[in-house]
């Protein structure tokens, strides 16, 4: 992967400032995430449904879309999600319900995650480096390799520079309002 800083849009929102920006959004993200991440969660899912899965870790596993799909395309498989914001994870419970003995939902940050070393044989993590600053990966990527088991996979969904012109409307909303 190359990464080119002067093509990142630089991370503008804190911790806080994401508390606070996914407590509103919670309400209504599930269709805001239809919209602009299914696509992405559905081809990451083909990838994984090559490889077995016992342990999932969903990091900033927000209204828990991408868990749900794990653990259906992964029936003896076992997950966690981890997401900053109370209100997400309230989300997440509703939509998992169907999962609760194989599925934990948990309060948690990304650059300290409440986990045993490796603990997961697969972590993955949807649109949350969009948020952080660049100088944040590295700690962030360290807990990722700390609860990942030895072979384990790591799977990251982020945005991308836009290459069609309707592309570029989510460019423009993402320097307006980031947390989107």
């Amino acid at each position: 992967i190359l990464m080119v800083e002067e093509q990142m849009l630089p991370a503008r929102l804190d911790s806080r400032s994401i508390q606070r920006a996914y407590r509103k959004i919670a309400p209504l993200y599930d269709l805001w995430g239809r919209a602009t991440e299914s696509h992405a969660q559905d081809v990451c899912l083909e990838w994984l449904e090559q490889m077995p899965v016992r342990h999932v870790l969903d990091v900033a596993t927000g209204t828990g879309t991408l868990l749900e799909k794990l653990l259906t395309a992964f029936p003896e498989a076992t997950a966690v999600g981890v997401d900053l914001t109370a209100a997400m994870l309230g989300k997440a419970s509703d939509r998992l319900v169907k999962f609760e003995t194989r599925c934990a939902l948990v309060r948690g940050d990304a650059r300290c995650l409440p986990m045993p070393c490796a603990s997961s044989d697969l972590v993955t993590n949807c649109y949350m480096f969009d948020l952080l600053p660049e100088s944040e990966f590295s700690a962030v990527l360290g807990e990722f390799s700390r609860v990942l088991a030895p072979g384990g996979r790591l799977a990251l969904i982020n945005m991308t520079l836009p290459e069609r012109p309707v592309e570029r409307i989510w460019e423009q909303l993402y320097r307006l309002y980031p947390a989107l």
